[in-house]
């Protein structure tokens, strides 16, 4: 089944995400008097010539207007914080048609492979993908294997796992971590098969090692692009930290090439 709006989050063949969705998953703990505000998170999506910004409904609903919508919208249609010590699981909080009428592009949903609600998660994906793919619309699956039965959920195994768990539910975008193994990376997108599988950015690095993982997943192995957010707006020059991501992402630049963009 081809899902016609897929084009309009990649460039090149390749997707850039921009993602804002740390306020309800991790709390304000994660921002600063800057990027506390999601209007500078926006202008850094619109400037930075990102595919695809990631928003909660409540944070889309209020900003997500005028020049911004230039930028193509990712709805995350579920979430949780990090208070509650349980096991994980992650409901809906919006529907596919409130989404759209926000002008969304696209809808995402984080699964808890292995975790305890597994049966429950499962059962509310599959029919968020026969709702979104009613409106044409792509379904990004967040796979984050979790659970009192996952020992390393960065375990080659474990990832590969998670990768054709996105194929078998009907994901059309899976985002996903990376471990640092590129020879497991290239074995999940072959597990992956026809559904894209673009890298987590992850919590914060160093500008060389960051965009040595940007370039060995997207490029060298050639998966389908990066959903980078706290790399990207906690640094402090993020919209040269873009142009650098463009390059490498959209150009196929080495690190090398691109790091004078950062001094």
């Amino acid at each position: 089944m081809t899902i016609p709006r897929i084009s309009k989050l990649l460039r090149n063949g390749k997707a850039l995400f921009l993602a804002y969705d740390q306020g309800l998953e991790h709390g304000p703990g994660e921002f600063n008097e800057r990027n506390v505000d999601p209007e500078y998170i926006l202008n850094i999506a619109l400037e930075g010539g990102y595919t695809g910004v990631i928003l909660q409904p409540g944070v889309a609903e209020k900003y997500y207007h005028g020049a911004y919508k230039e930028v193509p919208l990712i709805v995350k249609l579920n979430g949780k914080t990090r208070l509650p010590k349980i096991d994980p699981i992650s409901r809906q909080t919006c529907s596919v048609a409130r989404a759209v009428k926000m002008g969304a592009d696209a809808v995402g949903y984080t699964i808890f492979d292995g975790s305890r609600a597994e049966p429950e998660i499962f059962q509310e994906f599959g029919r968020i993908v026969e709702e979104a793919h009613d409106y044409g619309l792509p379904v990004i699956a967040w796979m984050y294997p979790r659970g009192q039965d996952v020992q390393n959920e960065l375990a080659n195994d474990i990832l590969a796992y998670s990768a054709r768990i996105g194929l078998e539910l009907g994901a059309d975008m899976i985002k996903i971590k990376y471990n640092g193994d590129l020879g497991n990376f290239k074995w999940m997108l072959k597990c992956a098969g026809r559904t894209r599988l673009v890298v987590s950015g992850g919590s914060k690095k160093p500008h060389p090692e960051f965009l040595k993982d940007v370039y060995d997943t997207v490029v060298a192995a050639n998966g389908a692009g990066l959903a980078v957010g706290r790399n990207v707006w906690q640094d402090e020059r993020p919209f040269s930290l873009s142009k650098a991501l463009e390059q490498i992402v959209f150009h196929k630049k080495r690190p090398e090439e691109v790091l004078h963009l950062l001094k």
